[in-house]
């Protein structure tokens, strides 16, 4: 085999196929040549998915006359002009690969105006050479008519999906792009259809409503957080609002539209607790970074970025984002829990009593319940400072079915799970443990040997130190042994060889990552709360819903189940005849 210089037009096809995957990709960068032109209106329109035509207009600074066949070379960029450049990027587009890789994969005819000019200017190119050049009528702004994609690498279209697939990635392209530009007006066609239209008004809400739906858009969530180590602002969703997929979320990066792990992962961790297992969030998330700080010289299509400092992306994120949710987070509403078709309760005997008998613990003991004041309630009350948390002062009443906490309220009858309370409080405090770096460690008598899998060996090697920092000590003992010196105290009294076993199965499943430790609190917590079935005593009830409320988020448990319904005075009022 004879080592070769390739031909010039072999070299740019190839490199045309790495920067150009699809019609989308050309929408891509031909709308951030726009926008770095400093454009306030884009239009897109594409016929077959992108593959027939693209056309892209804008009315941005233009590209003076005698730039124009010098903006296909290959390697030529306005943005860019020493190595030190790549350290500072302040352009959506900058490489310089972009215009000659399309001309190289496509027909091409830009017709382009500045201000300046007193004509527009007009390029063809075909196969990546200029076959035309002459003077038109146009207005300030830069059009890309993009013709027969592939056709020149027809082997790329054997990878290319059916025209609807192409569109709907064109779609999404352009959805993200005018999320990240609120302030420019984009419109999309495909094939004569209006798909997109926004005002342009600056309005993030009103962009992520164009592409969203408005009814959406106005229940989000807005975020905006400047304290931690970078500011972090969007919209996202209520935990109502969810998904079976990670499509709707939505990361930016120095408004860059981006793909990152640690980034995505903070915004689902920050809806630990608040949707059920197997749902994802919808969430319009910018993060801004120092340029210095964020390489995006990565990846030829410029979607994937390196940041210097991945865990402060993470906390800001997920600080961010979780804080915006607390604050607007609602008690679960019981509307439908009281309905006509129910099966008749049986009737009342003449009088009864309400009884709590005492048990033998067997989970975690309960909180103890705070004082109460000479001139408190006589009754049992949960007193919480103001704006502690949605509960309002409740009175306890009872349980039901051994389950189900009842309490009394200003506004209505409220319901406690016991269960998922309970794992929340403990959740919240192991947190907190975590954070502090101090557990509440409890020694065993004996050291208590198990069995391990590999999967489990191979796990320990991350999960051991974050087993350790909430106060479980494990040590090997042996290829498949593993010898338990301590639990938490609020584990005590818990299957300690199962607890580990759940740990590190989860671990292994998971693989490393920054939110095995919130996993792991998780499982911690259901395996030490109490049971749903278990009779509690009404001190011990109300200490709960006393150590519920005072937390940030006593509304869901750490797998997203609701810790708390409240059936409100007027659904009680209507059920009763009386509204």
């Amino acid at each position: 085999m004879t080592i070769r210089v390739l031909p010039a037009g072999v070299a740019a096809r190839i490199a045309a196929g790495e920067v150009i995957e699809r019609p989308a990709s050309v929408v891509k960068e031909l709308i951030e040549n726009s926008l770095d032109a400093g454009a306030r209106v884009i239009g897109v329109e594409t016929r077959h998915g992108g593959l027939a035509s693209i056309r892209v207009t804008d009315d941005g600074c233009g590209i003076p006359e005698n730039e124009v066949p010098l903006a296909f070379e290959r390697h030529a960029t306005s943005k860019l002009a020493a190595v030190e450049d790549l350290t500072n990027i302040g352009t959506l587009g900058f490489r310089g690969e972009a215009l000659a890789s399309i001309a190289a994969a496509a027909s091409v005819r830009l017709t382009t105006r500045t201000a300046a000019a007193e004509s527009a200017t007009t390029v063809e190119l075909e196969g990546g050479q200029v076959v035309r050049q002459s003077a038109a009528g146009a207005g300030p702004g830069t059009t890309i008519e993009v013709e027969a994609l592939f056709s020149t690498i027809p082997a790329r279209l054997k990878f290319i999906r059916s025209a609807s697939a192409e569109t709907a990635r064109v779609r999404q392209t352009v959805d993200h792009l005018a999320m990240a530009h609120p302030h420019v007006q984009f419109t999309l066609k495909t094939d004569g259809r209006v798909q997109l239209a926004t005002s342009g008004n600056g309005s993030q809400r009103d962009a992520v409503a164009a592409v969203h739906g408005a009814e959406l858009a106005q229940a989000m969530i807005e975020v905006g957080s400047w304290t931690g180590a970078y500011p972090v602002w969007g919209l996202v969703g209520t935990p109502e609002q969810n998904r079976a997929n990670r499509t709707g979320i939505s990361l930016f990066v120095n408004s860059r539209w981006v793909q990152h792990r640690a980034v995505g992962v903070a915004v689902e961790e920050a809806y630990r607790g608040l949707l059920m297992e197997g749902r994802f969030p919808i969430a319009v998330v910018f993060l801004d970074v120092p340029p210095g700080e964020v390489d995006v010289n990565v990846h030829p299509n410029k979607r994937e970025v390196r940041l210097s400092h991945e865990g402060d992306a993470f906390s800001s994120v997920q600080r961010a984002v979780r804080e915006a949710l607390l604050a607007a987070s609602p008690i679960a509403e019981g509307e439908g829990l009281l309905s006509q078709s129910a099966p008749a309760a049986p009737p009342l005997a003449p009088s009864f009593e309400m009884t709590f008998a005492s048990l033998e613990r067997e989970q975690a003991p309960l909180p103890e319940p705070a004082p109460v004041a000479p001139e408190a309630d006589a009754h049992a009350g949960l007193a919480l400072p103001p704006g502690a948390s949605p509960l309002s002062r409740l009175r306890v009443l009872g349980q039901v079915a051994n389950t189900y906490i009842v309490a009394d309220g200003p506004d209505g009858m409220y319901l406690i799970d016991q269960h998922s309370a309970h794992e929340s409080v403990l959740y919240y405090r192991l947190l907190r443990q975590w954070a502090n770096s101090a557990p509440e460690v409890q020694p065993m008598l004996e050291p208590l040997p198990m069995s391990l899998t590999p999967q489990q060996m191979d796990a320990l090697g991350e999960g051991r130190a974050v087993l350790e920092r909430f106060g479980l000590l494990v040590e090997p003992f042996g290829d498949d042994t593993l010898l338990v010196r301590a639990v938490p105290v609020m584990a005590r009294r818990v299957d300690a060889a199962k607890l580990v076993a759940e740990a590190l199965d989860d671990f292994a499943a998971k693989g490393r990552g920054a939110d095995t430790h919130l996993s792991a609190a998780a499982s911690i917590a259901c395996h030490s709360a109490v049971r749903a079935g278990q009779t509690l005593e009404l001190q011990e009830m109300t200490a709960l819903g006393e150590a519920l409320a005072s937390e940030l988020t006593p509304q869901h448990c750490p797998h997203g189940r609701p810790t708390v319904i409240r059936v409100s005075k007027d659904v009680l009022g209507r059920q009763f005849g009386r509204l």
